[in-house]
């Protein structure tokens, strides 16, 4: 999760920054490099060759490559969006990483067994939560809809890596 933080802040500061870099994001070369990304660490994902935590970082930051290449071109250069946006990302993950990610082998056995027991019965996979997001790229006319959509993709995975986490330890 650390690359999609360092992303994340990266983003934003070059968002700020005015940098001229993100002209080349915004170019449809830069369009098809976050589609490649996202498509290669789904696929990464589903077959389970990279841990949960890195096929996050992977899609999770080019989501946001193509939600800048995709959405900046409709909106406003100024946008303040494009700025806070990263930065609420780069905050939450930061936040579920330090106090619940990495203290998860601290859990003890009853929240364990209720984590275990919500990861189980949960009606809602992380397919669901991927599809959501993209969904949310894809409509930019329900601006709000993305936001939500990785934020609620980031705390079902906190939920995933916690388990991950302990099953390692």
């Amino acid at each position: 999760m650390i690359g999609f933080i360092i992303f994340s802040l990266v983003l934003a500061i070059l968002v700020q920054n005015h940098n001229q870099f993100l002209q080349l994001v915004t170019t449809p070369v830069g369009l098809g490099i976050g589609l490649t990304i996202m498509a290669v660490s789904l696929v990464l994902g589903y077959l389970k060759k990279v841990s949960t935590v890195t096929w996050h970082d992977l899609f999770a930051g080019s989501c946001l490559l193509v939600w800048y290449s995709y959405w900046q071109p409709l909106f406003n250069d100024d946008a303040p969006m494009f700025f806070l946006l990263p930065l609420y990302y780069a905050l939450l993950t930061s936040i579920v990483m330090l106090s619940l990610i990495n203290k998860s082998q601290n859990f003890d056995q009853e929240s364990i067994e209720h984590l275990r027991y919500l990861e189980k019965y949960t009606r809602l996979p992380i397919a669901v939560f991927v599809a959501f997001v993209l969904l949310g790229l894809l409509v930019v006319d329900h601006y709000a809809l993305y936001p939500i959509a990785m934020t609620l993709f980031i705390v079902r995975h906190t939920m995933l890596a916690c388990l991950e986490t302990i099953d390692k330890g």
